[in-house]
């Protein structure tokens, strides 16, 4: 086996564990969630409140399409299933939503709204994850 067949096997091997593949999917949210923060304060020249508002939504649609069917490969199509989804992250959306933007009203006068914002996110990972695990749990392995 040469070397980069190895290193690619050991790649699959890691991305197999959900953890991994939900903070690698995470990551990409992120980077979409912040390229349309820089975005919209530095060339729509929005506020940073209104932009993190807008830029939550689209790091959200990016995140919940890709930890559903990448990170946890919940591929559950049924209507009934899926409302139940739906309401459940609904509701946790609503409650990340809120977070972020306290977060950011209360801090954006002492720090940037890119650390603000990533603060958030970090805190917001910790208990996503636990709730995700139960939301997608028809996947087998941890």
């Amino acid at each position: 086996m040469t070397m980069s067949n190895r290193l690619g096997s050991k790649i699959k091997m890691i991305l197999k564990k959900r953890l991994v593949r939900y903070l690698v999917v995470g990551s990409i949210a992120y980077l979409v969630e912040m390229g349309t923060l820089y975005l919209l304060v530095h060339e729509v020249k929005i506020s940073p409140v209104k932009s993190v508002a807008i830029s939550f939504w689209v790091g959200l649609v990016v995140a919940f399409i890709l930890q559903k069917w990448v990170a946890f490969e919940n591929h559950i199509r049924q209507a009934t299933a899926l409302v139940n989804q739906l309401v459940i992250y609904g509701i946790l959306v609503a409650w990340n939503y809120i977070f972020t933007l306290l977060a950011v009203k209360l801090f954006v006068h002492s720090a940037s709204v890119y650390v603000i914002r990533t603060f958030a996110i970090l805190v917001i990972t910790s208990w996503n994850y636990v709730v995700y695990r139960a939301l997608f749990r028809d996947t087998q392995e941890d």
